[in-house]
Protein backbone atom coordinates (compact mmCIF):
# COMPACT_ATOMS: atom_id res chain seq x y z
CA UNK A 1 0.00 0.00 0.00
CA UNK A 2 2.23 2.72 -1.25
CA UNK A 3 -0.11 5.66 -0.68
CA UNK A 4 1.80 8.68 -1.80
CA UNK A 5 -1.62 10.22 -2.57
CA UNK A 6 -5.00 10.22 -0.82
CA UNK A 7 -3.83 8.12 2.11
CA UNK A 8 -6.99 8.54 4.22
CA UNK A 9 -9.34 7.44 1.46
CA UNK A 10 -7.14 4.55 0.33
CA UNK A 11 -6.44 3.22 3.83
CA UNK A 12 -10.14 2.97 4.63
CA UNK A 13 -10.66 0.73 1.59
CA UNK A 14 -7.54 -1.37 2.23
CA UNK A 15 -8.26 -1.84 5.95
CA UNK A 16 -11.80 -3.01 5.13
CA UNK A 17 -10.45 -5.52 2.59
CA UNK A 18 -7.81 -6.78 5.01
CA UNK A 19 -10.31 -7.08 7.85
CA UNK A 20 -12.70 -9.12 5.68
CA UNK A 21 -9.93 -11.44 4.44
CA UNK A 22 -8.42 -12.03 7.87
CA UNK A 23 -11.88 -12.51 9.37
CA UNK A 24 -12.61 -15.25 6.82
CA UNK A 25 -9.27 -16.93 7.48
CA UNK A 26 -9.76 -16.88 11.26
CA UNK A 27 -13.29 -18.24 10.91
CA UNK A 28 -12.00 -21.14 8.80
CA UNK A 29 -9.07 -21.88 11.12
CA UNK A 30 -11.46 -22.02 14.07
CA UNK A 31 -13.87 -24.24 12.13
CA UNK A 32 -10.99 -26.66 11.48
CA UNK A 33 -9.87 -26.42 15.13
CA UNK A 34 -6.44 -25.14 13.99
CA UNK A 35 -6.53 -21.55 15.24
CA UNK A 36 -4.25 -22.32 18.23
CA UNK A 37 -1.70 -23.87 15.85
CA UNK A 38 -1.31 -20.82 13.61
CA UNK A 39 0.25 -17.42 14.07
CA UNK A 40 -0.28 -14.78 11.42
CA UNK A 41 2.15 -11.87 11.39
CA UNK A 42 1.18 -8.93 9.24
CA UNK A 43 4.09 -6.57 8.71
CA UNK A 44 5.19 -3.60 6.69
CA UNK A 45 8.74 -3.49 5.43
CA UNK A 46 8.77 0.27 5.86
CA UNK A 47 6.77 2.92 7.62
CA UNK A 48 5.21 6.10 6.38
CA UNK A 49 5.91 9.66 7.41
CA UNK A 50 3.54 11.05 10.01
CA UNK A 51 3.38 14.35 8.15
CA UNK A 52 1.51 14.52 4.84
CA UNK A 53 3.03 15.28 1.49
CA UNK A 54 1.53 17.69 -1.06
CA UNK A 55 -0.68 14.94 -2.54
CA UNK A 56 -2.49 14.17 0.70
CA UNK A 57 -0.44 11.02 1.12
CA UNK A 58 2.71 10.16 2.97
CA UNK A 59 6.21 9.20 2.00
CA UNK A 60 8.55 6.34 2.94
CA UNK A 61 10.03 6.34 6.41
CA UNK A 62 11.88 4.07 8.78
CA UNK A 63 10.38 1.22 10.74
CA UNK A 64 7.05 -0.36 10.18
CA UNK A 65 4.05 -1.74 11.93
CA UNK A 66 3.23 -5.33 12.78
CA UNK A 67 0.28 -7.13 14.19
CA UNK A 68 -0.19 -10.73 15.15
CA UNK A 69 -3.24 -12.96 15.14
CA UNK A 70 -3.55 -16.46 16.46
CA UNK A 71 -5.32 -18.51 19.07
CA UNK A 72 -2.17 -18.67 21.13
CA UNK A 73 -1.15 -15.01 20.78
CA UNK A 74 -1.46 -12.81 23.87
CA UNK A 75 -3.80 -10.35 22.24
CA UNK A 76 -5.11 -6.94 23.09
CA UNK A 77 -1.72 -5.41 23.82
CA UNK A 78 0.51 -2.87 22.17
CA UNK A 79 4.22 -3.67 22.44
CA UNK A 80 7.15 -1.39 21.94
CA UNK A 81 7.58 2.20 23.00
CA UNK A 82 5.54 5.01 21.55
CA UNK A 83 7.66 8.18 21.18
CA UNK A 84 7.17 10.71 23.96
CA UNK A 85 7.49 13.54 21.48
CA UNK A 86 6.62 13.31 17.77
CA UNK A 87 7.09 17.00 17.05
CA UNK A 88 10.01 18.10 14.87
CA UNK A 89 11.99 18.62 18.10
CA UNK A 90 11.43 15.02 19.30
CA UNK A 91 14.54 12.89 19.81
CA UNK A 92 13.19 10.16 17.50
CA UNK A 93 11.97 12.49 14.72
CA UNK A 94 14.54 12.35 11.93
CA UNK A 95 12.82 15.11 9.96
CA UNK A 96 9.68 15.40 7.81
CA UNK A 97 7.84 13.12 10.22
CA UNK A 98 10.20 10.17 9.85
CA UNK A 99 10.25 8.53 13.27
CA UNK A 100 13.13 6.28 14.32
CA UNK A 101 11.62 2.94 15.38
CA UNK A 102 12.24 1.66 18.90
CA UNK A 103 11.19 -1.95 18.28
CA UNK A 104 13.07 -3.98 15.72
CA UNK A 105 11.55 -6.50 13.37
CA UNK A 106 13.86 -9.02 15.06
CA UNK A 107 12.20 -8.41 18.45
CA UNK A 108 8.91 -9.81 17.12
CA UNK A 109 10.40 -12.64 15.06
CA UNK A 110 12.56 -13.80 17.98
CA UNK A 111 9.39 -14.68 19.86
CA UNK A 112 7.75 -16.30 16.83
CA UNK A 113 10.84 -18.44 16.17
CA UNK A 114 10.86 -19.62 19.78
CA UNK A 115 7.16 -20.45 19.65
CA UNK A 116 7.81 -22.46 16.48
CA UNK A 117 10.37 -24.52 18.42
CA UNK A 118 13.65 -22.79 17.65
CA UNK A 119 15.05 -22.65 21.15
CA UNK A 120 18.84 -22.78 20.89
CA UNK A 121 20.59 -19.41 20.82
CA UNK A 122 22.79 -20.51 17.91
CA UNK A 123 19.69 -21.54 15.92
CA UNK A 124 17.98 -18.25 16.67
CA UNK A 125 21.09 -16.43 15.43
CA UNK A 126 20.87 -18.34 12.14
CA UNK A 127 17.18 -17.46 11.76
CA UNK A 128 17.73 -13.83 12.76
CA UNK A 129 21.33 -12.86 12.03
CA UNK A 130 20.80 -9.24 13.14
CA UNK A 131 19.02 -9.99 16.40
CA UNK A 132 22.14 -9.25 18.45
CA UNK A 133 22.24 -5.76 16.96
CA UNK A 134 18.50 -5.24 17.32
CA UNK A 135 18.12 -5.84 21.04
CA UNK A 136 17.70 -2.75 23.14
CA UNK A 137 17.99 -2.27 26.83
CA UNK A 138 16.24 -0.20 29.44
CA UNK A 139 18.89 2.50 29.28
CA UNK A 140 18.77 3.25 25.56
CA UNK A 141 14.99 3.39 25.13
CA UNK A 142 14.83 0.62 22.55
CA UNK A 143 12.83 -2.57 23.01
CA UNK A 144 14.57 -5.76 24.08
CA UNK A 145 14.01 -8.97 22.14
CA UNK A 146 10.68 -10.57 22.97
CA UNK A 147 10.69 -14.16 24.17
CA UNK A 148 7.90 -16.63 23.45
CA UNK A 149 6.35 -15.97 26.85
CA UNK A 150 6.01 -12.29 26.00
CA UNK A 151 3.76 -12.76 22.97
CA UNK A 152 2.31 -16.28 23.34
CA UNK A 153 0.11 -18.03 25.89
CA UNK A 154 1.64 -21.52 25.64
CA UNK A 155 5.16 -22.87 25.72
CA UNK A 156 5.52 -23.53 22.01
CA UNK A 157 3.75 -24.74 18.90
CA UNK A 158 5.95 -27.84 19.08
CA UNK A 159 4.40 -28.65 22.48
CA UNK A 160 0.90 -28.08 21.09
CA UNK A 161 1.72 -30.46 18.22
CA UNK A 162 3.14 -33.07 20.61
CA UNK A 163 0.01 -32.92 22.77
CA UNK A 164 -2.20 -33.21 19.69
CA UNK A 165 -0.17 -36.19 18.41
CA UNK A 166 -0.63 -37.96 21.74
CA UNK A 167 -4.37 -37.32 21.53
CA UNK A 168 -4.48 -38.58 17.91
CA UNK A 169 -2.46 -41.70 18.73
CA UNK A 170 -4.74 -42.41 21.68
CA UNK A 171 -7.79 -42.06 19.44
CA UNK A 172 -6.25 -44.36 16.84
CA UNK A 173 -5.45 -46.96 19.49
CA UNK A 174 -9.09 -46.82 20.56
CA UNK A 175 -10.14 -47.33 16.91
CA UNK A 176 -11.34 -43.77 16.34
CA UNK A 177 -10.32 -41.59 13.42
CA UNK A 178 -9.30 -37.99 13.86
Amino acid sequence: WDHHRLVKENLQIKFSELNEALGSLVTELKAQDRFDDVTIVVASEFARTITPNSGGGSDHAWGGHYFMIGGNVKGGKVYGKYPDNITPDGALNLGRGRILPTTSWDCIWNSVCQWMGVDEESELDVCLPNRGNAAGDIGNGFTSLFGQGDLFESASRRQLDADADVDRRGALLRGQRN
